[in-house]
């Protein structure tokens, strides 16, 4: 039996994904909320599925390419680090991909079983945390296995600095879910289960990526070697931008979501734009890693 590569299991997932958006019946409540026509619906989703198949490509294609630059390490430090990144950097394409094909099964069942409407929101909220928390625990873990091989990095933390502005962060994303939640009612949760299992699970996500990123930065500025250092900084600027882009989604879709006129166009905006921020970061991420495998070549 032939080997799933990365390649093929990006073709299945699309295949399946584009499948069920495009073939599914499509929910009304959706149509009027968005106050457009089949058509227009099915076109839309058509045109917002292509820039979303290629973020796919990309979180798969450096997944991959990952593996392939810690395979050419071995049995080293480093090796082991950035085997621990591309495992990272898989179950973060599969976070990217996974809660939207579960999404569009779970909004037809809804459809067709009234009842299980609640069960669905809450399966599909909690979808959009705990995938993305995975994976950022698994880069983190790769990250710092890297730093450790750096001399004298991990002397050099320091994030005072950070502290406030994340403070800040935390409040305002609180504030305003629990606002959210008390007056629209969106995550059929009680107030003591949204604080612990909903925003709890979000900061603390956003700690561990913004953990990962910066000390991938601080790997980058303390390494020797100027060809190794420009290759690490693409990838660091990668990692960074897409870490920063999905708190970014995260934020707009848990706070501000809620209180934005919903039409067809602000929709399309506000995702594209995101998504070509996390395109940009994963086209970082590519290129840094095949500068890395040039470096090991030569």
């Amino acid at each position: 039996m032939s080997k799933v590569t990365p390649k093929r299991l990006f073709v299945i997932l699309v295949v399946l994904t584009f499948g069920l958006a495009l073939g599914l019946p499509i929910d009304h409540h959706s149509l009027h909320q968005l106050h457009t026509t089949q058509t227009s619906y099915r076109l839309a989703i058509a045109a917002l599925l292509v820039p979303y198949a290629l973020i796919w490509y990309l979180s798969f294609f450096t997944f991959a390419k990952v593996k392939e630059y810690s395979e050419l390490l071995g049995n080293t430090k480093d090796g082991a680090a950035f085997s621990k990144i591309a495992l990272g950097l898989e179950a973060l394409a599969f976070s990217l991909i996974f809660p939207t094909t579960l999404s569009l099964i779970l909004t037809d069942i809804a459809d067709h079983q009234s009842g299980f409407r609640v069960a669905s929101t809450i399966i599909n909220n909690y979808m959009g945390i705990f995938p993305g928390l995975f994976s950022f625990l698994l880069l983190y873990n790769g990250t710092r296995s890297l730093l450790r091989t750096a001399k004298g990095a991990t002397e050099k933390l320091d994030l005072r600095w950070h502290m406030m502005w994340f403070i800040v962060l935390s409040v305002t994303f609180s504030h305003l879910t629990i606002e959210n939640s008390l007056r629209w009612h969106p995550y059929h949760l009680p107030l003591w289960l949204l604080v612990s299992t909903f925003i709890g699970p979000y900061l603390y996500g956003w700690v561990i990526g913004l953990l990962t990123a910066y000390d991938l930065n601080l790997y980058a500025r303390t390494i020797h070697g100027t060809l190794y250092r420009q290759a690490i900084k693409k990838f660091a600027i990668g990692i960074s931008t897409v870490i920063a882009a999905s708190i970014a989604i995260q934020f707009v879709n848990v706070t501000i979501g809620q209180r934005i006129d919903h039409s067809l166009g602000s929709v399309l905006l506000v995702d594209y734009i995101l998504l070509a921020i996390i395109a940009v970061g994963f086209a970082f991420m590519a290129l840094g890693t095949k500068r890395l495998k040039r470096i090991e070549d030569i």
